[in-house]
Order: C-alpha cells, then structure tokens, then sequence
C-alpha cells in the first residue's frame, strides 16, 4: 500500500512540476525547492498513515519500504538531470523514516 502511495504521490507532483516548467520557465529553482518539500512531505505522511494502520512499533520500516516507490520514479525519470534526482530520492526515504518513527509507541510497555 505504501509503495504504491508514494509512487502515486510522485508521480503526480512530477506531473504538476513538468507543467509548471513548460507554463513559465524561468521559476526553475522554485520548482526544484516545491519538489523537494513534496517528495518529502509525501512520504510523511504516508510512512506515518501506514505506520499508524499497523501499530506493531515498525512504522520507520514501512516508511522507508514505502519510500522505495518514489524512489523509484524519481530516478526513473530524472536521473538524466543529475544531483537533483540523488537528493530527491534521499529526500523521500528521510520522509518516509520520519514518517514512519512518529508511530513508534514511546509510553511505558506492559
């Protein structure tokens, strides 16, 4: 389920962020910065709705696993462009742990 959210989540905003490239062009920079908090936030949310649905104390594990789905369709299609293709991915798999650690029950264990 989470691979799945988060290679829909990417794939989206990539959508989103190819249009507003080719509509105005010169706003490259605040693009990269837009994909940058949406390939991370994304995966927070999703790593910490799929961490939440399991309550088994692995949500960082479903996270990052998660994550591996935009990943994915990050490099598929942007690494050609270079760096930002790395840091994007790297940027998804924090999101997804992020996301993921927030479930992790921190009271006392019977």
């Amino acid at each position: 389920m989470g691979v799945v959210a988060n290679l829909l989540w990417s794939f989206f905003t990539l959508i989103i962020a190819f249009y507003a490239l080719d509509v105005s062009g010169g706003i490259i920079e605040k693009v990269q910065v837009g994909l940058l908090i949406s390939e991370f936030m994304g995966p927070v949310i999703i790593g910490w709705f799929c961490g939440w649905l399991a309550f088994d104390d692995r949500g960082a594990t479903y996270g990052v696993v998660g994550a591996l789905g935009s990943v994915f369709i990050l490099l598929l299609t942007l690494l050609a462009s270079g760096g930002i293709a790395i840091l994007l991915s790297i940027a998804a798999l924090a999101g997804g742990f992020n996301g993921g650690a927030i479930t992790r029950y921190r009271g006392r264990h019977k």
